[in-house]
């Protein structure tokens, strides 16, 4: 005749009180023989994974997604499900700036993707655009902000940059013309 799980607990319990030993000890040696049934075997916690999957978290490593509160898997673990929902999400940066540094930036054609401000936690102040803008006017060379960037990306120097005709207005160098550029380098680079 089996012991059930209840049962069993309630010795072990009695026994560990009279014999003066670790009720816990006894059992994970008792479940370290196999002599315990399924439902009093100790739970596993090392398992302290957020994933439900070893896909879901390859999936999310991949596209750099974190775990950020509970997922609809069990015991709250993030399914591929829930993976899929947070690469759908469209992802936005929030940038710190005050009012009138964003009108200023805004009149003048200034992007203020990836600055930091002196103000408060990076914040960009009007002073900030100010000296931007006063930069951008030293600047010889006639370039949009999105195309500077990629320029440097690509490892243009200034000095390249001003050579490069612009397709825009007045001859802004435009993200195109970095493109076509780039593109052009490449090819002589393979002849």
């Amino acid at each position: 005749m089996a012991t059930s799980a209840q049962t069993l607990q309630l010795i072990i319990d009695t026994l560990s009180k009279k014999y003066k030993f670790d009720s816990d000890s006894a059992i994970a040696l008792l479940a370290k023989e196999e002599l315990l049934p399924k439902k009093m075997m100790p739970k596993d916690t090392t398992d302290d994974s957020p994933w439900a999957s070893k896909k879901a978290e390859e999936l999310a490593a991949t596209h750099g997604i974190v775990a950020e509160g509970p997922g609809s898997g069990k015991n709250g673990k993030w399914t591929l499900s829930d993976v899929d929902k947070a690469l759908s999400k469209p992802t936005k940066t929030k940038i710190l700036v005050s009012p009138n540094a964003l009108n200023l930036a805004n009149e003048k054609g200034i992007s203020l993707v990836g600055k930091k401000g002196s103000g408060k936690d990076g914040r960009i102040l009007l002073k900030d655009v100010e000296d931007l803008i006063e930069d951008e006017d030293e600047d010889d060379i006639n370039i949009s902000p999105r195309a500077l960037q990629e320029a440097h990306q690509a490892g243009i120097s200034d000095d390249e940059i001003a050579t490069i005709h612009g397709s825009g207005k007045d001859g802004r160098i435009l993200l195109q013309d970095i493109k076509k550029h780039v593109s052009a380098s490449e090819d002589s680079d393979e002849d």
